[in-house]
C-alpha cells in the first residue's frame, strides 16, 4: 500500500514529485496558495490513481472554491470535511470522475449534484442517504462499492449493479440478507458490524464470491458453503458468538478455501478440526483469546499465515475496500 502526503503551502515542489511515486493519497486541511495549488494539480496530473482528499474543519475548503484548480483529478474525497453543506460544486470536476468518497461530514449530504458523474468505478458513501438510489442507477458501471452507517435495504431496497465485484458494508444495518443476491457478481463482500444481520446463508448463493471478510457480527455459526465453489480466502474477526465447537464446519465445506483467518476469542479449538484434512487450505492463522489455545490450534493446522491483504487483493485482480 502506498503512502499518505499532506500538503501544506509553501509547496514543496521538488519533494511532493519524489512522494509521489509511492503514493495513494494526497490530502490537505487548510488552503493553499494559488501557486501551491497551480503546483498541486500539475503534479496529480502526471499520477491520475492518486486520489485527492481534503478534510478538516476549514470553511473556506468546505466551499469546494479550490476544485477550479482541479479539473482534471479523477479520484476525489472529501471525507471528514465537516463544514461541506453542498456537493454542487464537484460539477468543477472532470466528467471523467472514476472514484468518489463522499465520507463523514457535519450532516448528511444531497446526493443528487453527484448523480451528474456517470463513469464511476468506485464509490464511498459514509451516512448520506438522500439521492442515493439515483446515484447508483446513474453508474451502473460501479465495480466497488463501500456504504456505512446506513440501512442498507431500507434505503436501497432494490439495488442493480450488474458490474459490481467489491461491496463493503460497515456500521448500519441490513434486516434482510437476502438483499445481497441481487448482486451475483461479487467477488469480494466485507460485513462489518453490520446490525441485524443474523444469517448468512445467503452469502453462499452469491457464485462468483472469492473473499468473504465477516467482522464483528452476531452470527453464532457459519452456514455451510459447499456450493461456493470459487471461494479462496475467509477472514472471520472479532466473531465474539462463535462459541459451538462446529461453528466454523459449514465454512470448511467451501471446496476451494485456500486462506483463512479467524480471531474469535470465545471458540473452542475443537472448531478447527474440520479444517485439518482440508484439501485445498495452504495458509491459516487462528486467534482464540489465550496463548495456549492459540498454539493449540497451530499444532492442528501447522500452515503459514495467510497472506498480507494488499498481496492477496493484488493476486486476484480485487479491490480490498473498506
Amino acid at each position: 500500500m502506498g503512502s499518505v502526503v499532506e500538503v501544506r503551502s509553501p509547496v514543496d515542489v521538488a519533494q511532493l514529485r519524489a512522494r509521489l511515486g509511492d503514493a495513494d493519497v494526497v490530502q490537505f486541511q487548510e488552503p493553499l496558495t494559488e501557486a501551491g495549488y497551480r503546483s498541486v494539480a500539475a503534479l496529480l496530473g502526471d499520477h491520475p490513481l492518486v486520489l485527492l482528499r481534503v478534510y478538516g474543519f476549514d470553511g473556506d475548503l468546505a466551499t469546494l472554491r479550490f476544485l477550479r484548480w482541479f479539473p482534471h483529478v479523477r479520484r476525489f474525497s472529501v471525507a471528514g470535511l465537516w463544514h461541506l453543506t453542498d456537493l454542487t460544486p464537484l460539477d468543477q470536476l472532470s466528467a471523467e470522475v472514476e472514484f468518489l468518497d463522499i465520507g463523514e461530514t457535519r450532516r448528511p449530504l444531497d446526493l443528487a449534484p453527484v448523480a451528474q458523474f456517470r463513469r464511476l468505478r468506485r464509490l464511498r458513501i459514509v451516512e448520506h442517504r438522500r439521492g442515493l438510489p439515483e446515484l447508483l442507477h446513474a453508474n451502473p458501471g460501479l465495480r466497488d462499492l463501500s456504504l456505512w452507517r446506513l440501512p442498507v435495504d431500507n434505503v436501497l431496497p432494490v439495488i442493480a449493479l450488474p458490474n459490481l465485484q467489491a461491496l463493503a458494508l460497515t456500521l448500519g444495518s441490513l434486516t434482510n440478507s437476502e438483499w445481497l443476491t441481487q448482486i451475483p457478481t461479487l467477488r469480494y463482500l466485507a460485513l462489518r458490524r453490520v446490525r441485524k444481520l443474523s444469517d448468512l446463508t445467503p452469502v453462499t448463493h452469491l457464485p462468483a464470491l472469492l473473499w468473504l471478510w465477516l467482522e464483528t457480527l452476531t452470527v453464532e455459526r457459519l452456514p455451510d458453503f459447499g456450493s461456493s465453489t470459487l471461494l479462496t480466502r475467509a477472514d472471520c474477526l472479532g466473531l465474539r458468538h462463535l462459541r459451538h465447537p462446529a461453528a466454523l464446519q459449514g465454512l470448511a465445506a467451501a471446496p476451494q478455501l485456500r486462506e483463512l483467518l479467524v480471531a474469535a476469542p470465545h471458540l473452542p479449538v475443537d472448531a478447527v478440526v474440520p479444517f485439518v484434512e482440508h484439501p485445498t487450505l495452504e495458509c491459516a492463522e487462528i486467534v482464540l483469546g489465550s496463548q495456549q489455545r492459540d498454539r493449540d490450534a497451530d499444532d492442528l493446522l501447522r500452515l503459514p499465515p495467510p497472506r498480507p491483504d494488499t498481496q492477496f487483493a493484488a493476486m486476484h485482480e480485487l479491490t480490498r475496500i473498506l
